[in-house]
């Protein structure tokens, strides 16, 4: 059973029901607090995690955020304690020395650029899992195609990719229809061909027999049909 009000304190907790093996370690964790979030990584990107250093925060706390794709008790283990490695040893050692010997003692195998969680780290973590709950909080997709994904596999439509309020509708290319206006025996000669609003500006749009085509350009778009000149 849940006991935790929401995910912010689920995973505060957790993170101090790790801490006495990271001071274990000689590594103890400096102040911090964790909360789902966005890690600043674009949206291609796989990035899941990100500390950020306490000397960027106001009260100069390791600011550490998880990505709200991510749900799974475990997964979501294995990202936080790689990040409170980057807060217990500091940030000068990347991925290497001391960082990387922190997360191995903690169980977790390479790469270790990524969160990846051994089997003595799974048999650590299992009870703080057990006593905390379920995580109170499900996977939201906000990765570029994630919903694309979804409705490719049955699921609902959502409102563009990424589903946020402040997403950019996606542009197409809006195509232009230009048509050969001369006549041929007493019938217009039928030619047509489409071309972006970028041509039609600068190179217009020409009948291989004839020459100049009119083109079709809507309204909202800067004007009526108009003949190349």
């Amino acid at each position: 059973m849940n006991t935790t009000a929401n995910r912010e304190t689920w995973l505060n907790q957790l993170a101090v029901l790790m801490a006495p093996r990271f001071e274990e370690l000689g590594w103890p964790l400096q102040p911090f607090r964790v909360s789902i979030g966005f890690t600043g990584a674009p949206k291609e990107s796989a990035v899941n995690g990100v500390c950020y250093h306490a000397s960027a925060s106001a009260d100069k706390r390791f600011e550490i955020f998880i990505t709200p794709d991510q749900a799974e008790a475990m997964d979501v283990a294995a990202i936080l304690a790689h990040e409170l490695a980057h807060a217990a040893v500091g940030f000068a050692h990347k991925h290497k020395g001391d960082f990387a010997k922190c997360v191995a003692a903690l169980g977790m195998v390479r790469p270790f650029t990524s969160s990846v969680a051994g089997d003595s780290f799974k048999a650590w973590v299992a009870p703080f899992l057990e006593q905390l709950g379920a995580l109170p909080h499900a996977p939201l997709m906000f990765r570029r195609g994630d919903l694309a994904k979804k409705k490719a596999e049955g699921g609902e439509e959502g409102e563009g990719e990424g589903g946020s309020s402040n997403d950019k509708k996606k542009q197409t290319t809006r195509m232009l229809k230009a048509s050969c206006a001369h006549e041929v025996d007493g019938k217009p000669c039928g030619y047509t061909v489409r071309l972006s609003k970028k041509w039609a500006q600068t190179l217009g749009a020409c009948c291989p027999l004839h020459g100049p085509m009119e083109i079709d350009i809507p309204a909202d778009e800067g004007g009526e049909s108009q003949e190349e000149e």
